[in-house]
């Protein structure tokens, strides 16, 4: 074992080759890179924490983050200000457009559309809902109609992270996918909310949509180790 890989074992690390085995957030970048993304839908955006990763990986163009919760958006629009590029919409993203009511958890990034079931609440101690409000609702395939022209030219990287409702998200981008490149979606391999669809089931309508899978991976686990959610990237192969 070479001398740098017995210092990392030492210290508790790993080192992996960036192009063989890249963390998720290299793996995004090389996406973004190879694919040529210009624009990147960030439903649920919470704070911003997901652009500003992007941003710190050199990714300057053009970003529109989606954040439905009052209290939330507010510290998502703070976080924006002074990028030019990056525009925050007090909206949330499903397969129609109208008002929802949505559950405010303790931890915002928690707030969904769906109810905590008993392991959820089990595994996040910050998943008990708080509060509820209702909140405007729109699509992907309007958004893109109004705001980007619905312009089949524009290479968009498609971020959902909606605690149960990227489906539904994906489906509102019917009459658009051809301008999605790339898409990332969060997927619970065990649910965490009551009335989550099957991540297996979710993945088939990714990929008979023309979707194919090039990275999964873990964001958390169960006591056991057993998968809870994992992040899942595909790019858009023609179907």
């Amino acid at each position: 074992m070479k001398l740098h890989n017995k210092l990392a074992k030492f210290f508790g690390y790993e080192l992996i080759k960036r192009k063989k085995h890249p963390t998720a957030e290299i793996h995004l970048s090389n996406l973004i890179d190879h694919l040529n993304i210009d624009v990147v839908l960030d439903v649920g955006a919470n704070e911003g924490q997901f652009v500003r990763r992007l941003r710190s990986q050199g990714f300057n163009g053009e970003v529109h983050s989606f954040e439905p919760v009052t209290a939330t958006f507010e510290k998502l629009r703070a976080a924006s200000e002074g990028d030019g590029r990056w525009h925050v919409h007090q909206l949330a993203l499903s397969d129609k457009p109208g008002e929802a009511e949505i559950n405010i958890t303790a931890s915002s990034d928690l707030a969904s559309f769906l109810q905590p079931n008993e392991f959820g609440v089990a595994k996040y101690s910050q998943i008990k809902v708080s509060a509820t409000e209702i909140v405007r609702v729109g699509t992907v395939n309007d958004f893109i109609a109004t705001h980007l022209g619905g312009s089949r030219d524009r290479k968009i990287l498609l971020k959902m992270d909606t605690q149960g409702h990227d489906l539904q998200v994906f489906r509102g981008a019917s009459n658009v996918l051809g301008s999605i490149a790339a898409m990332l979606s969060e997927l619970s391999i065990k649910p965490i909310y009551e009335g989550m669809p099957h991540y297996l089931d979710v993945l088939r309508e990714y990929e008979n949509a023309g979707f194919s899978l090039t990275g999964m991976y873990p964001i958390s686990r169960a006591a056991d180790l057993t998968l809870v959610e994992m992040d899942c990237m595909l790019i858009n192969t023609g179907g």
